[in-house]
């Protein structure tokens, strides 16, 4: 998952969004987090829709 400057963007967070994302993170990279968490939500969302 290499990523060019040209395609890292960011986002905008509370304090304390980006407080309660860094607990989770677990020494994971927000980008690498962020993939996880997507990963499972369209999962369930799959499993959701059977």
């Amino acid at each position: 998952m290499a990523k060019r400057v040209s395609d890292i963007t960011t986002i905008q967070l509370t304090s304390k969004t980006r407080d309660r994302l860094f607990r989770l993170k677990f020494r994971k990279t927000y980008d690498e987090f962020l993939w996880e968490l997507c990963d499972a939500y369209e999962t369930a969302d799959k499993k959701a829709q059977k």
